[in-house]
């Protein structure tokens, strides 16, 4: 268990794996996205927390959502408690499970889990929460999106707005 949870930190630092552009994953692992219109791309910058390849900032509240796409893993929700921890400084996270039909109509993937945490990383600063959302397509990808704010009163409205929470689904 150990090992696992070491070579899974290592996947998420910014130093290891896939250093491919967010254009040639969204292609090769049958991914959709569009550019929401009060949403503009911003750099990635590099961390030693979790690597990600796409982010893009709203233009009309301090919130930043980040994507990153890696190959599917064996323990999924596993996998979420450990970015959890590496976003918060070592917390536990609450992580819940998206329900199975939702995640199918909403994002045509065959499993999802979410969590939100208080930020306490490299990956978080500037910010003080995180919704992170994993979601999972069997035998394609893994897409982790993590959602950056300061007020839960910024958070709500994103996620009732479609072209915000859906902007990156499977095709």
């Amino acid at each position: 268990m150990i090992i696992r949870l070491v070579f899974i930190a290592l996947c998420l630092s910014g130093t290891a794996g896939s250093q491919e552009r967010f254009a040639d994953l969204l292609l090769k692992d049958s991914l959709s996205f569009a550019l929401p219109n009060d949403f503009v791309a911003v750099a990635v910058v590099a961390n030693p927390d979790v690597q990600y390849q796409f982010a893009m900032k709203s233009k009309v509240a301090k919130a930043e959502i980040r994507y990153a796409i890696f190959p599917v893993m064996q323990s999924t929700s596993l996998w979420l408690e450990t970015i959890c921890l590496n976003l918060s400084g070592g917390k536990a996270c609450d992580v819940k499970r998206f329900p199975a039909q939702a995640v199918r109509a909403e994002f045509d993937a065959d499993d999802g889990w979410t969590s939100v945490t208080s930020l306490n990383s490299e990956f978080g600063r500037g910010y003080s929460y995180c919704m992170t959302n994993l979601i999972h397509k069997d035998r394609v990808a893994d897409v982790v999106i993590f959602i950056l704010f300061d007020e839960m009163k910024v958070l709500q409205p994103l996620l009732f707005q479609d072209a915000v929470f859906h902007a990156l689904k499977f095709k």
